[in-house]
C-alpha cells in the first residue's frame, strides 16, 4: 500500500504514531476508505509492513489483501454546505466499479437496485 506523498508529510508533521485505513460503506459505489488516527489495536487488525515509514499502518485482517498494491490519494474539496471536506481516493486493480467523483468503489459488479424492465415501461409510458 502506498499513501500520497501530502498525507504522508501531513502524518510526518503532526508526528502521528500510528494509522488506521479501513474500508465503509458508502457512495453511489458502496465502498469508501477512510484514516482513523485515534484507534485501539486489536486482535482484528493486522500492522501491514510499508517500507521507510515513520509511522504505523494498521487494517483489518479481512481487507488485507485488498490494500496489496494499492493507492491511496487524499483529495480536499467543498461539500454541498461549502465546508472542506477531506475524501480518499482509493486504487487497486481490484476495483472493478467506481462513482463519478471517485471516492467510492466497488470490488464487485452489482446489479441495480430497481428493476429495468420497470423503468423501461416507464420511459414508454412518458413517451406516449
Amino acid at each position: 500500500m502506498k499513501l500520497d506523498k501530502k498525507t504522508v508529510l501531513d502524518l510526518i508533521e503532526r508526528k502521528v504514531e500510528k494509522i488506521f485505513v479501513y474500508f465503509y460503506e458508502a457512495g453511489c459505489s458502496w465502498n469508501k476508505v477512510d484514516i482513523k488516527e485515534d484507534f485501539e489495536i486489536t486482535d482484528d487488525l493486522e500492522k501491514l509492513e510499508l517500507s521507510s515509514s515513520p509511522f504505523s499502518v494498521y487494517v483489518e485482517k479481512k481487507d488485507k489483501q485488498k490494500f496489496a498494491w494499492s493507492i491511496i490519494t487524499r483529495t480536499v474539496s467543498a461539500d454541498h454546505t461549502w465546508k472542506e471536506k477531506i475524501r480518499f481516493i482509493f486504487s487497486n486493480d481490484q476495483v472493478v466499479d467506481r462513482c463519478g467523483c471517485g471516492s467510492s468503489f466497488s470490488f464487485e459488479k452489482k446489479s441495480p437496485k430497481f428493476d429495468l424492465s420497470k423503468l423501461k415501461d416507464f420511459k414508454n409510458n412518458l413517451t406516449k
